[in-house]
């Protein structure tokens, strides 16, 4: 193009740089790097995944097992119970079967093994006596346990049960305090009537220096299955 002064004014626009082969191959290697990042955060993010599924699934089937266990347990303690209170009744009689958790002599009922002793012993007496044999005093906080007592005994029978604190709330070994209108004191008219008997399925007050039979009471093991079988 030629200006008013006949010089001849070139227009020379600025061209881009052609991409080499090189900055082809390294943009194509990025590409692919990223892809393989994105499918790495994939595979971790699954592997993670069924990590967290497999635990869940463990956890859940050993909390299965467990209480199937326990409902198993549960079912032979109860049919051990039965089958022993079922021969009693038969032989009008105290009634020892294998399957049974509690040593001989000792009797089977609920989660305890019973030992009733015909000895003539103060309370305090009694407390040692069970203490020696890894049990105390018999704790009759239910009226399933009082029935179960009555049934298999006539006799007055010292029990865990004491009011020697000094606030004479009348509490069992264990520190529990007795539910009350469980105890008889009618006719209390002696001081230091601070222990406990039962008889005849009702619990009276009396002098712990008094002599009298004893029961014991100590936590049972698991009945067994197989002597059930």
């Amino acid at each position: 193009m030629q200006d008013e002064d006949g010089y001849i004014t070139l227009n020379i626009k600025p061209r881009k740089p052609a991409l080499t082969s090189v900055d082809t191959a390294s943009s194509s290697w990025r590409v692919m790097a990223l892809i393989l990042l994105v499918l790495s955060m994939g595979l971790f993010v699954g592997l993670v995944a069924l990590g967290i599924m497999y635990v869940t699934q463990q956890n859940y089937l050993l909390a299965e097992k467990k209480n199937l266990s326990e409902t198993l347990q549960q079912l032979t303690n109860k049919a051990c119970q039965d089958l022993i209170k079922l021969s009693e009744l038969k032989t009008k009689r105290s009634f020892e079967h294998t399957c049974s958790p509690c040593e001989t002599k000792w009797r089977y009922h609920g989660d305890s093994c019973y030992g009733f002793f015909r000895h003539n012993l103060t309370w305090e007496e009694s407390k040692q006596y069970c203490a020696e044999q890894n049990a105390t005093l018999v704790k009759t906080a239910s009226q399933r346990t009082v029935e179960y007592i009555t049934d298999r005994t006539s006799s007055i029978r010292w029990i865990g049960l004491s009011s020697q604190n000094a606030n004479k709330l009348w509490t069992w070994e264990d520190g529990s305090v007795l539910s009350k209108n469980m105890i008889d004191l009618s006719g209390n008219t002696r001081e230091n009537k601070n222990c406990a008997f039962l008889h005849n399925g009702k619990i009276h007050s009396t002098s712990c220096k008094d002599r009298h039979y004893l029961m014991c009471e100590r936590k049972a093991g698991l009945a067994k299955l197989d002597q059930l079988l």
